[in-house]
């Protein structure tokens, strides 16, 4: 136990240590350009003069040991001060023998010392248990970690520092319990899906609510946020948390707050950081020869079983045409096969290392009365797949200024610039290059000889050889270029109108414009066609989106306490108003592929759109502790949408949680290995208005009449498009919470547990309605679901001694997820994954599981197949699905769940450490049971030798002497017995253990960085995404083709693959 957990007389030395560079990097008591000569180490803040007098002592603690890192300053000069050397002692000029000290530290009161004409003066600081209470950020206010009654998740900028990201909500994977996220896609700048205690609404959205600096986004996204500007992300989980925000929080909230300035001296840092990218892995697909091999064994076995007296020894000029016989001629070529080697390696040639950069600079200052912060970053990423990249120009300005005792006033203003190069995703029908790459047969090369794009459209003949899949690095050439312009702006005016009494009013903006531009050139092959394609082909998309959301909030807040009761609240009305604008042209026959403006085209269809929504909200909070053991809060917000029908305008969100602090009874105080308990309950209301603008009301569409005698005349008009529901109203959630913590042996170990339950009813859906009316389905609230679960985090010190410590943190989360009622009938709901039906939602199974076929194996003999149902065409050697009813016979009634894509539980853990100068840390995180419905594999594992394979398929069946590992059907160019329909073959096990982040660091020494007149200088080498463990075949166990759709998660179809990043860079504070 003692090595686990190591306690010395020293054992504040290196968290001391650390506490002194952080004060040299932001303290705004030292001034390095205003410094004299040091004294031990200890730079004073004014040079001497006459009228000053010196001051010497030595700060400890109760123990009698030094404080190292300890601020002095004379009060009301925050510009005068100092800080204690490696032995506690410290030098500070005094204006005169009238001036204050105050003596501080992290985790200790402080202390005010009178000079009275002393010369040496020595501090000694008391622990203030308070002190060391962590600082939430709730809805509406910010608490102590020790009053929350609700469940609330954090994540602080120190344990983002290292994790070299392009969207803030990467750096969320495995950091907090509860809180799944899943990083579908590595596109550079794409953003992850996140899921707060599982998945809420069927029709609706699942994401959590976005709050940044206290403004709710309109555009949900984090796009915008530069993760260097951020100082803590909160996620609020349960109904007591965030009920407070009504309407839109029944997914979670998740609460960004950005850095702001501090009281001091200007202090100027400055982080860079650059290197470069790769795939974390490559597909095993065959080479030209092995790929030769099975595709004229595919084509061979076809002709065989349709044509009789066929040989595979015949000619292709026997055979007849347009049958899916004749494989392509250069296949009988045998020198020039062998020429082709191992042939094109098509995810060499998308894929490359690729560089990445990222420059920030912060400025923050300030004295008792204003502080700022200024930042501007610049972030550059080439992609891993050729010709992609994204690029962002980011600056914040952020001032606070207190202009007199009553008055207070706030602005804060982050315009950002994004543009990006896409690729393509999907199926290489439609352009997608990393379906066309994995397709592409090796045989087929990059550029004909003539230097134009090669096509495997070369060997395709109607019905005859290979698949016409585009040329993938071709396809990286298409225009396919974004920008997004974001403006947010938020300010506030507070007024102190009692002692404990403040009414804040803010008001703020969140502008965006976005452009996208696609011009796909006719000197690129698409699917079918080699290149160059007719002028048709020739096609270009001009698309332009504005949307300004503007926020007004105006609160009150009251504090108050007598005796042993403490007493705040919360109470107030906001507006917030959100105007869409979109417009898009498509046009084509451009007279070439320079002139790209769509001005030069035949426009072939255009359109707009415009929408607005409204919110007009309500909202109140109480906060009662007694005695610091007894803990009530109650909230409750109204919230009036113009999105929900007339009957239902308004709908109203009230919670309530206790707590209760047993380690502040008496019967347990005297425990002195305990250092706080709590256990807490909530329960609470919150809603989901994520549905169409428009949803309630029926909306009008352009329509033909034909009126006058005769034949009559058309004539243009409008005619009803949906069905109106005048008492559409929200998805409600209510949940409930109970929760445990406890923290022992002087807060160095702690324990947090939670469970849940959420049920969900009035879910959105639109249901089959009589005809009668015009119509045949309509939007009603009917449905419902239910997510229940654990969490649990523990975090600790291990080992804490003089120059080393260990600190470590792990989480654990299981949620379980059920539909319990799904419209009037119950009826199931099928969903496109991206290749047809692929996923069902039933009343009591998980939403969104995979739907399809249930796969035994392969027909190994002929017994077997006479022995068993199947279709009516199958052969042996095709795949042998389940009678899963029972008919002895195998049709679509047979189709049934084969998996789905949630985990059996998720986990996360982090670990750090520092010895010296020396910092290290890793982070990993966890995912177990969830499954893959890997749809690729209809293009790689189809067998029928016109597309490239995994090399998986070579153990495919070949003969009843020969039928391979019993899994892989037989090659064939026309497939029987539905070999390639959605089944449990494509589902894998998508669990995996990944290593998220490797970081090493070194601080310079202060030595070294005092005569450079740097506070503080580090360097690090970093590594995010450095391994991933896991059986699934694919690029990535997370990945989701449809991203955030609840009732199609899960399936891999062609989404661009994570990467590596390796980095290194400097942290600098001047």
């Amino acid at each position: 136990m003692k090595n686990i957990l190591f306690t010395s007389n020293k054992v504040h030395t290196t968290a001391r240590i650390g506490v002194l560079f952080f004060s040299l990097c932001f303290s705004p008591l030292i001034n390095a350009g205003n410094a004299e000569k040091p004294m031990n180490g200890i730079e004073s803040s004014e040079t001497t003069q006459q009228n000053k007098i010196k001051i010497t002592g030595v700060v400890t603690d109760g123990k009698g040991e030094s404080i190292i890192g300890a601020n002095v300053v004379v009060k009301g000069q925050s510009n005068v001060g100092a800080i204690t050397d490696v032995e506690g002692r410290y030098q500070i000029m005094v204006p005169s023998d009238n001036a204050i000290l105050q003596v501080s530290y992290l985790g200790y009161v402080t202390e005010e010392i009178k000079v009275k004409g002393r010369r040496n003066i020595n501090v000694m600081l008391n622990e203030d248990s308070k002190a060391l209470d962590e600082v939430v950020v709730v809805g509406y206010g910010v608490m102590k970690k020790k009053d929350l009654t609700g469940a609330v998740s954090q994540l602080s900028s120190s344990s983002m520092k290292d994790l070299k990201v392009s969207h803030p909500t990467e750096a969320m994977a495995g950091k907090l319990a509860g809180v799944q996220v899943q990083q579908v896609g590595g596109q550079p700048g794409q953003a992850a899906t996140i899921r707060v205690r599982g998945s809420g609404s069927i029709t609706a959205s699942s994401a959590p609510l976005y709050v940044v600096d206290g403004y709710p986004l309109g555009e949900q996204n984090l796009n915008a946020i530069n993760p260097n500007d951020i100082e803590s992300i909160e996620v609020l989980k349960d109904a007591s948390a965030a009920a407070i925000y009504g309407s839109r929080a029944a997914n979670g909230v998740v609460l960004v707050t950005t850095k702001s300035g501090k009281t001091g001296k200007v202090s100027v840092s400055l982080d860079i950081y650059a290197g470069f990218q790769n795939v974390t892995k490559k597909m095993d697909l065959m080479n030209a020869q092995e790929f030769v091999e099975f595709s004229r064994e595919a084509f061979n076995n076809n002709y065989i079983s349709k044509v009789p007296g066929a040989s595979a020894s015949d000619p292709l000029s026997m055979r007849p045409s347009g049958n899916r016989y004749r494989y392509p001629a250069i296949y009988d070529d045998a020198a020039y096969i062998a020429s082709l080697g191992a042939g094109t390696d098509w995810q060499d040639e998308i894929f490359r290392t690729s560089p990445v950069q990222n420059y920030q600079l912060t400025v923050t200052g300030g004295d008792e009365k204003t502080k700022y912060m200024f930042s501007a970053g610049y972030f550059n990423q080439q992609g891993v797949v050729i010709n992609s990249d994204y690029e962002r120009f980011s600056a914040r300005a952020k001032i606070d200024s207190e202009l007199n005792s009553w008055l207070k006033m706030g602005v804060n203003l982050a315009p950002t610039y994004m543009n990006a190069n896409k690729t393509t995703q999907g199926h290489w029908a439609s352009d997608g290059v990393i379906n066309a790459a994995l397709a592409t047969s090796p045989v087929v090369p990059v550029y004909n000889e003539d230097g134009t794009w090669a096509s495997q459209s070369m060997y395709a003949v109607a019905s005859d050889g290979l698949t016409g899949v585009p040329n993938a690095v071709a396809l990286t050439h298409i225009h396919n270029y974004d920008t997004d312009l974001r403006l947010f702006s938020n300010g506030y005016i507070e007024l102190s109108l009692l002692k404990n009494l403040k009414l804040k009013s803010t008001i703020g903006a969140d502008i965006r414009e976005y452009r996208g531009e696609y011009f796909r050139p006719a000197t690129i092959p698409n699917n079918g066609n080699v290149a160059p394609l007719p002028s048709t082909e020739r096609k270009a998309t001009e698309k332009s989106t504005e949307v300004i959301n503007w926020l007004n909030e105006n609160t009150i807040t009251y504090f108050e306490s007598w005796g042993k009761h403490e007493l705040d609240a919360v109470a107030g009305v906001t507006a917030q108003k959100n105007i869409y604008r979109y417009t898009e042209a498509t046009g084509s026959d451009f007279p070439n592929d320079k002139i790209q403006t769509l001005n030069n085209a035949t426009v072939k269809s255009s359109k707009s759109e415009r929408k607005t929504w409204t919110l007009l909200s309500y909202l109140a909070r109480v906060n009662y502790r007694y005695n610091n053991k007894y803990y009530l809060t109650a909230s409750i917000r109204a919230d009036g949408s113009s999105r929900f029908g007339k009957n239902n305008r308004y709908g109203y969100f009230p919670s309530g949680s206790v707590a209760w602090r047993l380690s502040q009874e008496d019967f347990l105080k005297d425990v002195k290995w305990l250092s706080d308990m709590k256990i807490r309950a909530s329960y609470g209301i919150t809603g989901n208005n994520n549905i169409g603008d428009y949803a309630s009301i029926g909306i009008m569409e352009n329509a033909n009449y034909v009126l006058g005698t005769g034949t009559g005349n058309i004539v243009n008009g409008a005619a009803q498009k949906s069905f109106s529901n005048a008492d559409l109203t929200w998805e409600k959630t209510r949940q409930t919470d109970l929760g445990f913590e406890i923290s022992v042996l002087d807060s160095r170990l702690s324990l947090s547990l939670d469970l849940y339950y959420r049920k969900t009813t009035d879910l959105l859906m639109n249901v089959d309605i009589p005809t009668i009316t015009g119509f045949d389905k309509a939007m009603q609230n009917i449905g419902k679901m239910r997510n229940k679960g654990l969490e649990i985090t523990i975090s600790g010190t291990p080992f804490r001694g003089k120059d080393f410590t260990w600190d470590a943190t792990g989480n654990i989360s299981v949620n379980r997820n059920k539909v319990l009622a799904l419209g009037p009938t119950g009826d199931p709901i099928f969903s496109d994954g991206g290749a047809g039906t692929t996923h069902v939602t039933m009343v009591g199974q998980p939403i969104g599981a995979f739907y399809g076929y249930k796969m035994l194996g392969v027909f190994k003999t002929k017994e077997e197949l006479e022995s068993y149902p199947h279709l009516a065409d199958t052969q042996v050697g095709d795949v042998m699905f389940e009678d899963v009813n029972g008919d002895q016979k195998i049709d679509a009634d047979d189709r049934t769940i084969i998996g789905n894509n949630m985990p059996d539980f998720t986990w996360g853990m982090t670990h750090s450490f520092t010895y010296k100068n020396f910092d290290a840390s890793i982070s990993l995180q966890g995912v177990v049971g969830n499954e893959v419905l890997h749809l690729g594999r209809r293009f790689y594992t189809q067998g029928e030798g016109n597309q490239n394979q995994l090399k998986e398929m070579m153990g495919r069946w070949q003969s009843e002497s020969n039928p391979g590992n019993g899994w892989i059907p037989r090659a064939n160019s026309q497939p029987t017995g539905q070999n390639n329909a959605i089944s449990s073959r494509w589902v894998e096990n998508g669990s995996f253990l990944r290593i998220n982040n490797l970081t090493v660091g070194y601080t310079l020494p202060e030595a070294f960085t005092k005569k450079c007149s740097i506070q503080r200088a580090r360097v690090y080498v970093s590594t995010q995404n450095l391994l991933t463990i896991t059986s699934y075949s694919g690029y990535n166990p997370e990945t989701s083709f449809k991203e955030d759709n609840v009732t199609a998660p899960g399936t891999d179809y062609g989404m661009y693959p994570l990467y590596r990043t390796c980095t290194f860079g400097i942290n600098v504070t001047f």
